[in-house]
C-alpha cells in the first residue's frame, strides 16, 4: 500500500514519498558558478593603466592573479567590479579571476600586451631664482591635516613649497636624475638635485646653462637629456630705513645710535666719510663716542650688501648743549604706568607697575636703586594708580591695577613701611589725583569697574585717611589732566568719554564750593595729553591723541585771568603717553611718547614760554611711552621705566 506522509518541523514543510520498505531520497544538484574578466586596453605603454572589469554567478568569493605576478591585482576581490592596475613591465601579461561558490569553481582570464613608449622629459623649464632666497618658494592650497598643511581658516588650507620638480614619461620607471654644467656654464651654487627636484638656496647671481639628464631602469639603460638656462636674479638692493629719526645727543655724554636696514641681504657694510666730532661710525652701523662739540651734522651713509648693491642716505645728526645719561643703576624691576615720586630727602619713590614692589632712587649714592616696601596691594597692570607727597612728607597712592584696585595706602620714608588707609569710592583707574591748597587731594575721573568712564570725585583727607564725595564733573572722561592753578581751583582738561570719544572740553573744581563748572573748551579734542603749569601761571597743554593711533603736534595754553585757550608753538614731532616736566628755568622738557609710527620715541624737546616755541634737545638712550619723568633737587630729570621698541 502506499504511504504519503507530511511532516512540519520548526514553520517547514516537507513532503516524503514512499512505497512499502521506503527508498533514500535523491540530493538537490548546485549550479556551477561562471566568471567573465576583460581588459581594456589590450595594448598598453609602460607606465599606462588597464582597466579591468569582471562579474560572476553563482559564486561567493573571488581571488586574483596574474602572471607575472602584479601587486595591484591579486589576494580577495569582490564578485563583480572593475579595477583600474598599472602593469609593471613591458610584454604580455595575463590576468585571472578564480571565483567559488557552493556548484564548484570557475575563472576567467584577460590578457594585454605592453610596450616601452619613448623616454620623455615632460616638466617645463625650471624657473629663475634669486640670490639668498629659497628657490621656487612659493604655496599651494593643501586638504586639512595632510602632511605640511597649514589652515588660516577651517578650510583654507595651504602647503608652502620651495623647490621644482621635473617630471619624465616613457621608459621604465623608477627614473634616476642628475644634472651637469654645460660647456663653459656651471652649476648655479646652492642648488641640488635630488630625485628629480631642484632645492636649495641660490648664494650666487648669474645666467647659467645646465644639462638636466634622467635614465630610466631598463637593462641596458636608456636615457634622455634637456638643455635649461637657469637665471639667478640678484636680491631687492638694500634700503636704509628712516623710519626712526636719529637720536640727538649732548656735548661730553655717551651717545650711540644703531642704524638699521629695511631691505637687502646680509652680512651688510657701512660706511661715512666722515662723522660728528668725537663720534665714529662702525662697519655694522652703530653711530657711538662722546661729542665734542654742538652743532647739526650731516652724516652721508653708505649701505652696501654682500651682493655689491648699495644705498646712500644723508641723515642730521643734531648735538646740543643739554642731553640724557644712564644712571648708574638700573630699577630692579621693569615698569610702566607706575608712579616716581621726588621725597623730601631729595630720593625718589618708584612704585606700582610690577607688582606690590616698590623701589628708592638715591642721587647722592651714585644714582643707584635700592629696595623698599613692599606696598600692601598690586598698583600696576596697565591701570595708573596715583602717587602724591603730603604735607606730612609722606606719599599716597592710590587706585590702579587690572582689578581695579580701591585700597589707598601711605609711604613713610622714615621706616621705608607702606601702611594701608582709606580707600576710595567708587573703585577707579585712570584718574587723576591732585594734592589742593587745604590739604586734601581731589580724586577725579577714571574708569569704574564696567571699565566705564566716570564722572565721579572724591576727596581723600590725609590727616583722617578717609575718603568723601564732592561734587560731579560735567563729563564723565579718563585719560584727562588735572592741574592746580595758582588761584587754587583745578583745571580738568580733555580725556575721552564713557563713549569713547576725545573730548574738548574743560572745567573747574573749586575746592570752596566743592562743584565743578565749565570753562572754554580745547582748541583741539584729545587724551593722553600733558598739563603743565608754568612760571606765567598758565598752563601748557602738550600733544594727546584724538584717535588713538596718532598723534598730535599742537599745543595750546590756558590762561586763568579770562579762562580761554589758546594756540601756541607746535612740537617738532607729534606724540602722546609722553612726559612734560617744569624746569627750574621755566621751560617745558617732553620726553618720549609715540606717533603715528606706532613706535616708542626717544627724542625729547624743549618749550619755551617766550617766544612760545618747541626746539629738540638730546635724546633719551631708548624710545619710552608710559614712563615717568621726575625733576630732581639738583635740577636734572630722571626717566624711569615705560615701554620701548622691544
Amino acid at each position: 500500500m502506499k504511504v504519503i506522509a507530511l511532516f512540519v518541523i520548526a514553520g517547514s514543510v516537507c513532503l516524503f514519498n514512499g512505497c512499502g520498505g521506503g527508498s533514500s531520497p535523491q540530493a538537490r544538484v548546485q549550479p556551477a558558478p561562471s566568471v567573465t574578466l576583460s581588459a581594456a586596453p589590450t595594448s598598453f605603454v609602460v607606465g599606462q593603466s588597464v582597466t579591468l572589469t569582471w562579474s560572476s554567478t553563482n559564486a561567493t568569493s573571488c581571488n586574483a592573479s596574474s602572471n607575472p605576478a602584479e601587486g595591484d591585482w591579486s589576494g580577495i576581490e569582490p564578485t563583480t567590479g572593475s579595477q583600474a592596475v598599472v602593469p609593471g613591465a613591458a610584454g604580455a601579461v595575463s590576468y585571472t579571476l578564480q571565483c567559488t561558490g557552493a556548484g564548484g569553481s570557475a575563472s576567467g582570464a584577460a590578457s594585454v600586451t605592453g610596450t616601452i613608449g619613448p623616454l620623455t622629459i615632460t616638466s617645463s623649464a625650471p624657473p629663475d631664482g634669486t640670490a639668498g632666497q629659497l628657490y621656487n618658494a612659493h604655496s599651494v592650497r593643501c586638504v586639512r591635516g595632510s602632511p605640511g598643511c597649514h589652515c588660516i581658516f577651517f578650510n583654507i588650507c595651504f602647503r608652502f613649497i620651495s623647490s621644482f620638480p621635473f617630471s619624465a614619461s616613457g621608459g621604465l620607471t623608477p627614473y634616476t636624475w642628475n644634472w651637469a654644467a654645460d660647456a663653459g656654464s656651471s652649476l648655479p651654487a646652492g642648488l641640488t638635485v635630488t630625485n628629480g627636484i631642484i632645492a636649495g638656496t641660490p648664494t650666487t647671481p648669474g645666467a647659467y646653462k645646465v644639462l638636466v639628464t634622467v635614465a630610466d631602469s631598463e637593462s641596458p639603460t636608456i636615457s634622455t637629456s634637456a638643455h635649461y638656462t637657469i637665471t639667478i636674479q640678484k636680491p631687492p638692493p638694500p634700503i636704509i630705513s628712516t623710519d626712526q629719526p636719529v637720536a640727538a645727543g649732548a656735548i661730553h655724554l655717551p651717545y650711540s645710535f644703531s642704524f638699521l636696514v629695511s631691505q637687502g641681504t646680509a652680512p651688510f657694510t657701512w660706511s661715512a666719510p666722515s662723522t660728528p666730532p668725537g663720534l665714529s661710525l662702525s662697519t655694522d652701523g652703530v653711530l657711538s663716542g662722546t661729542p665734542t662739540a654742538t652743532g647739526s651734522f650731516t652724516l652721508s651713509l653708505t649701505l652696501a650688501d654682500s651682493f655689491s648693491q648699495s644705498d646712500t642716505h644723508d641723515f642730521e645728526v643734531d648735538i646740543f648743549a643739554h642731553g640724557f645719561e644712564a644712571t648708574t643703576g638700573a630699577m630692579h624691576d621693569a615698569r610702566f604706568e607706575h608712579t616716581a615720586t621726588l621725597l623730601s630727602t631729595g630720593n625718589v619713590l618708584v612704585a606700582g607697575g610690577a607688582g606690590t614692589g616698590a623701589e628708592l632712587f638715591d642721587p647722592a649714592a651714585g644714582g643707584s636703586f635700592s629696595a623698599t616696601g613692599p606696598m600692601a596691594s598690586s598698583h600696576d597692570d596697565g591701570a595708573t594708580g596715583t602717587a602724591l607727597l603730603t604735607p606730612d612728607h609722606r606719599v599716597l597712592i592710590a587706585g590702579g591695577a587690572a582689578v581695579f584696585a580701591a585700597s589707598a595706602e601711605l609711604f613713610d620714608p622714615a621706616s621705608g613701611t607702606f601702611t594701608t588707609t582709606g580707600s576710595m569710592s567708587p573703585i577707579r583707574q585712570h584718574h587723576t589725583a591732585t594734592l589742593l591748597p587745604n590739604g586734601k587731594i581731589l580724586v577725579a575721573g577714571g574708569l569704574d569697574t564696567d571699565g566705564i568712564a566716570s564722572n565721579s570725585a572724591d576727596l581723600y583727607d590725609p590727616a583722617t585717611g578717609k575718603c568723601t564725595a564732592t561734587g560731579n564733573m560735567n563729563n564723565a572722561r579718563w585719560f584727562h589732566t588735572a592741574t592746580l592753578l595758582s588761584n587754587g581751583l583745578v583745571l580738568i582738561a580733555g580725556g575721552e568719554d564713557a563713549n569713547g570719544q576725545p573730548l574738548a572740553s574743560a572745567e573747574l573744581y573749586d575746592p570752596i564750593a566743592g562743584t565743578f563748572t565749565a570753562t572754554d573748551d580745547l582748541q583741539t579734542a584729545r587724551f593722553s595729553h600733558t598739563a603743565t603749569l608754568l612760571g606765567n601761571h598758565k598752563v601748557l597743554i602738550v600733544g594727546g591723541t584724538g584717535d588713538g593711533a596718532n598723534g598730535l603736534t599742537s599745543a595750546e595754553l590756558y590762561d586763568p585771568t579770562n579762562a580761554t585757550f589758546t594756540a601756541t608753538g607746535t612740537l617738532k614731532v607729534a606724540r602722546y603717553l609722553h612726559t612734560a616736566t617744569l624746569l627750574n628755568d621755566g621751560t617745558v622738557l617732553v620726553t618720549g611718547g609715540q606717533s603715528a609710527s606706532q613706535i616708542p620715541l626717544a627724542s625729547a624737546e624743549v618749550f619755551h614760554p617766550s617766544p612760545e616755541t618747541f626746539s629738540f634737545t638730546g635724546s633719551m638712550l631708548t624710545g619710552r611711552i608710559q614712563h615717568v619723568a621726575t625733576l630732581l633737587n639738583d635740577g636734572s630729570v630722571l626717566v624711569t621705566g615705560g615701554i620701548d621698541a622691544e
